[in-house]
């Protein structure tokens, strides 16, 4: 009875979020987060299933893992079908996010993107200058600050990195004829991404954005590039460069750590790809999550995951007052050997997020909400008739994880408020441009042809 309602509710799981990416598309906020959590939920079910049957005693809980699964498995299933029909009613119809874009509309998208980098990049230098990056003894450990502590200043400056390898990005679809230039453009998104972020990950996520942005601006490139041959050298340049940022960051923060050998570099990218996917990572996580919540409900009162997630843009140098990340040190709620870090914020996925503060009653309020604006917001920013900016602030969202896998709604606004802000200065630097051209254009017309005009 319990493998049948384990694999009967497992299925369904997997079906709703497979259907959801196929109505709403990969490229669309809930389709991209789909993505994510149904992969951490596909490769969960399968290495539990696996290894209930031939190792039990490697599980956390043996022959109990599937029972400890069925609930939030039910949950989850009812938060989809929330989810589902808050698009439906918002945009039941939904319009592709994919544009096609002729050759003057593709140079467009490459001067955005240009001017996006240049933000980014600007971001970023005020970032390493506010932590005293610049001038400190130890570069990532100063850089560091904005993973592990509460910063005054805000914490959006760090994003400058990921908002520089977004911009790149968009001048990749131009490229179809240029794959030199191309390929020199993706080792520099790598670059940005590696070595300016001290995140464990570096090379995945310029892979997969480049990925993304080609199929919603150059399709037809992108099937170009749909080869085995390039698909398995993605594959393994990301799946190394987790082992290669597991090795390097230890080094470059003055911490002991692993030679690095062939064997070594595939064992740390294994256990790092093992934090989010397998059956003792994101999603058992949040069953954890799940089962636990009645004897932590204390923890979340004051609707603390909705008043973050109207309050997580606002810099504590403007409001003092902010309140703290509610999931900050609750790592005894969402991990198997329930260990926690005072500073850490696990992430009790999408679906946990939303019932923190009050059960089944906010996961509905929340998801329901949720789902009507991502409905909305789809039909105002990345409808055919859209401008490009704003198309643009919309493929950011996605890809910046407006909707999370990880944490739902938490950081909606602020990613929204970010996104838009960064297009926004884009197209400032744009018209500051061409405005310059123009006149500088209109004072050649008027020197080289000085009697003309005083003939008139």
């Amino acid at each position: 009875m319990e493998w049948f309602e384990f694999l009967t509710l497992s299925f369904l799981n997997l079906a709703l979020m497979v259907f959801i990416i196929r109505r709403w598309g990969i490229a669309s906020a809930e389709g991209f987060c789909m993505a994510y959590l149904g992969m951490a939920v596909l490769t969960d079910n399968i290495e539990l299933i696996f290894h209930y049957v031939f190792s039990p005693g490697t599980l956390p809980l043996g022959y109990r893992e599937l029972d400890f699964r069925i609930y939030p498995t039910a949950i989850h299933v009812f938060a989809l079908f929330v989810l589902i029909a808050a698009l439906c009613v918002a945009n039941f119809k939904p319009a592709p996010v994919a544009r096609a874009l002729d050759s003057a509309g593709l140079l467009r998208l490459r001067e955005v993107g240009i001017a996006i980098t240049i933000v980014g990049l600007v971001l970023t230098g005020v970032a390493l200058y506010l932590v005293g990056a610049l001038r400190a003894t130890n570069f990532y450990s100063s850089l560091n600050a904005f993973r592990s502590q509460a910063l005054p200043f805000g914490g959006f400056w760090y994003r400058g990195a990921d908002i520089a390898v977004f911009g790149m990005a968009l001048t990749l679809p131009s490229l179809g004829r240029n794959r030199k230039r191309f390929f020199a453009v993706l080792a520099a998104m790598m670059f940005v991404s590696f070595f300016l972020r001290t995140n464990k990950g570096g090379l995945e996520e310029p892979i997969l954005w480049a990925g993304m942005v080609l199929l919603v601006y150059n399709r037809s490139f992108f099937k170009s590039l749909l080869n085995f041959r390039m698909v398995a050298a993605a594959l393994v340049i990301a799946f190394l460069g987790m082992g290669v940022k597991t090795w390097f960051l230890p080094k470059v923060l003055d911490r002991p750590g692993k030679p690095a050998t062939v064997s070594n570099l595939v064992q740390m990218a294994a256990a790092t790809a093992a934090t989010r996917w397998g059956d003792n990572s994101l999603y058992r996580g949040y069953c954890q999550f799940v089962d636990t919540l009645p004897d932590n409900r204390y923890l979340f009162e004051g609707s603390k995951v909705g008043v973050y997630a109207l309050t997580s843009w606002v810099p504590r140098f403007i409001y003092p007052g902010k309140p703290d990340h509610p999931f900050r040190g609750l790592g005894f709620m969402v991990y198997s050997d329930f260990h926690s870090f005072p500073m850490e914020t696990p992430a009790p996925t999408l679906v946990g997020s939303m019932m923190a503060d009050n059960g089944i009653v906010s996961l509905v309020e929340y998801l329901f909400a949720a789902g009507l604006f991502l409905g909305w917001f789809r039909r105002a920013a990345a409808s055919g008739s859209a401008p490009l900016y704003w198309h643009v602030g919309y493929v950011l969202f996605v890809l910046f994880g407006g909707f999370s896998a990880d944490e739902g709604i938490l950081g909606l606004i602020y990613t929204l408020l970010l996104g838009y802000g960064v297009v926004a200065v884009a197209y400032l630097l744009i018209s500051a441009r061409n405005g310059r051209k123009s006149f500088s254009r209109a004072g050649r017309i008027t020197r080289d042809r000085p009697l003309a005009v005083e003939g008139d």
